[in-house]
């Protein structure tokens, strides 16, 4: 065969196989080279294998490793233990239970931090009104976060009959990160209500207010039905309760 560059000989159009023949140059010593094979199998068996997440390379909070960027990882102060379907979870860090109510007024959005220490992924979301009003509504909000305040509407529900008690559902398939700050919240139009609520000493306090008291959630203002994409006006809140939100774990 005549001498030939090795970008003008014949490709071989497929994968390495155990069987082929790959030459090389061994040295033998004093400068020289002796010419050689190795057969496909000799350079497969020093290769790493494919990296499989989940499979031969771990995940951190069900987050690979694989790929390029930066994984964060984050602590939460809720869901501390790995959720369940059908469970519901909640910003709650006591299991102190009480009849809590908080007087909503109208074209309000009141919300307050959800800090999940587990991934969480709901099949709907819910309230309880305690105390309905005439034709009364609400929505219920998740916001994102950005640097420590609510700011993108992540989830918005359909406007919920409130002008009777009880459980207020809407179904919504959404995946709450480990360690990933988000608002969840209510929307009051058009009648005060009551709903089960939160009292102060099982919130995450956001900031102090002064010695004796801290603030828990924030208010906007804004007029029903629509909640904002991105929110503005944004005022912190030293209310006594907050309304319970409930995530349905799918």
């Amino acid at each position: 065969m005549a001498n030939k560059k090795i970008s003008q000989l014949t490709a071989k159009g497929s994968a390495l196989a155990a069987t082929d023949l790959v030459e090389i140059s061994e040295l033998a010593g004093g400068g020289t080279y002796v010419t050689k094979s190795v057969t496909g199998a000799n350079i497969k068996s020093g290769l790493q294998a494919t990296l499989v997440s989940g499979t031969n390379i771990k995940t951190i909070n069900s987050t690979t490793l694989l790929g390029s960027g930066d994984i964060v990882l984050g602590s939460g102060v809720h869901v501390l233990t790995k959720p369940v379907s059908g469970r519901s979870y909640s910003v709650r860090t006591s299991i102190t239970q009480g009849t809590f109510t908080f007087p909503l007024g109208v074209n309000s959005i009141l919300l307050y931090p959800f800090i999940p220490a587990n991934t969480l992924t709901i099949s709907a979301i819910e309230g309880f009104v305690t105390s309905p009003g005439v034709g009364a509504l609400l929505k219920l909000l998740v916001y994102s976060d950005v640097n420590g305040i609510p700011t993108s509407r992540l989830i918005e529900s359909t406007s919920l009959v409130a002008s009777t008690a009880g459980i207020k559902s809407h179904p919504v398939s959404f995946t709450f990160t480990a360690g990933t700050t988000y608002w969840l919240g209510t929307f009051i139009g058009t009648a005060n209500i009551n709903m089960y609520a939160i009292p102060t000493e099982q919130q995450t306090p956001i900031a102090s207010n002064g010695f004796t008291q801290a603030y828990g959630q924030v208010v906007v203002s804004s007029t029903f039905p629509t909640a904002p994409p991105t929110l503005s006006g944004i005022t912190l809140s030293a209310a006594l309760s907050i309304p319970v939100i409930n995530l349905i774990s799918a």
